[in-house]
């Protein structure tokens, strides 16, 4: 009877430990994913390079599980690659995939962007204009000299384009959406340690948020495919300029 009575405290207490021990994982997996997605998108971590699971716990301070679970995970998003008996290597730099990610943009961004104009209230309408504003303001320190182009400027561009397409009532196009656009950004930021081309992409983005705010959904969904068609177009011709230069 006495044994009886412990056995649902014994199973509750190894429940806990159990629970406790796959958040703790869970999380250690989630740091070692942001860590290593953050150095692909950076350029930290150069395309094609090897990832050795040994080296990166070792960086990170973590065990092999959630290492390998992370790399995992960014094969699936498909910034991390993995072929038997040669392990996991960051996914390279293509004409082919950068073709593909800017075709899928342009898909999935016009249809988030479609629905966001049709659902979307005053309250997006003002972080609209917010994200806008931030960018905006940030582009002219810029354009004056007092800081560069870098890491702040990124974040703010891609709060811009979410907010446009935040008001989209399909979470599953929205994660896409966020996924494409990162992928895109990893793209451009390759392309421009080779040459950063003339282009007024404040003014594209003044426009975009004028045809929103007019509810010209035609026009906004026009804008933001020419100015994502235009990014995948100059990525392209930048990148073939480096092969070009590499195989001289």
């Amino acid at each position: 009877m006495g044994t009886q009575a412990l056995l649902p405290t014994k199973f509750a207490s190894d429940a806990t430990v159990v629970d406790r021990a796959t958040k703790d994982r869970g999380a250690q997996s989630d740091k070692a994913f942001a860590s290593i997605r953050n150095c692909i998108l950076l350029g930290e971590l150069k395309p094609g390079e090897k990832l050795r699971v040994e080296v990166l716990q070792r960086e990170l301070s973590l065990s092999s599980t959630p290492v390998r679970e992370a790399l995992n995970r960014l094969t699936a998003e498909g910034l991390v690659t993995f072929e038997e008996n040669r392990g996991f290597r960051t996914a390279p730099i293509t004409a082919s995939d950068l073709r593909d990610i800017t075709r899928l943009r342009l898909l999935v961004e016009s249809e988030a962007l479609s629905d966001s104009m049709v659902r979307g209230d005053d309250a997006w309408e003002a972080n609209v204009v917010a994200a806008n504003y931030r960018l905006t303001q940030h582009e002219q320190r810029i354009a004056a000299g007092e800081i560069e182009r870098g890491e702040p400027w990124t974040i703010l561009h891609k709060a811009f384009h979410m907010a446009l397409l935040a008001a989209c009532s399909y979470p599953r196009i929205l994660k896409t959406c966020d996924q494409l656009f990162d992928q895109s950004e990893r793209y451009r930021r390759f392309a421009t340690r080779v040459r950063v081309p003339k282009r007024d992409v404040s003014a594209e983005h003044q426009a975009i948020m004028e045809a929103v705010l007019a509810r010209n959904t035609k026009l906004a969904v026009d804008l933001l495919s020419h100015h994502i068609a235009k990014t995948g177009e100059n990525v392209a011709k930048i990148l073939g300029e480096a092969q070009t230069t590499t195989k001289r």
